[in-house]
């Protein structure tokens, strides 16, 4: 068995309350070792956690990767409101 050393990281993860949606917001670690924005979303109907995006851009940090993931979460909620087409 082969062991890899490697600094401990930890992806972050928050839940984000933007008026109906409730969003799960994380910095993941990619196997280069740099983290992304995933944002993901628990559905109404049947309470079924929802990929939303998985951004293509890599952050040096959990914390940076989560700190897009919530502007994410913020411009996708803020695209549906009122009608569902951000007309109010």
């Amino acid at each position: 068995m082969k062991l890899w050393a490697r600094k401990a990281k930890m992806d972050e993860m928050e839940t984000l309350d933007v008026e109906e949606w409730r969003f799960l917001c994380g910095g993941e670690q990619l196997p280069s070792g740099q983290f992304q924005a995933t944002v993901r979303y628990k559905a109404p109907s049947d309470e079924q956690i929802r990929t939303l995006v998985l951004d293509s851009e890599e952050f040096e940090t959990a914390s940076q990767a989560l700190e897009r993931a919530r502007e994410l979460a913020m411009k996708w909620a803020k695209e549906r409101s009122g009608d569902g087409r951000g007309n109010a």
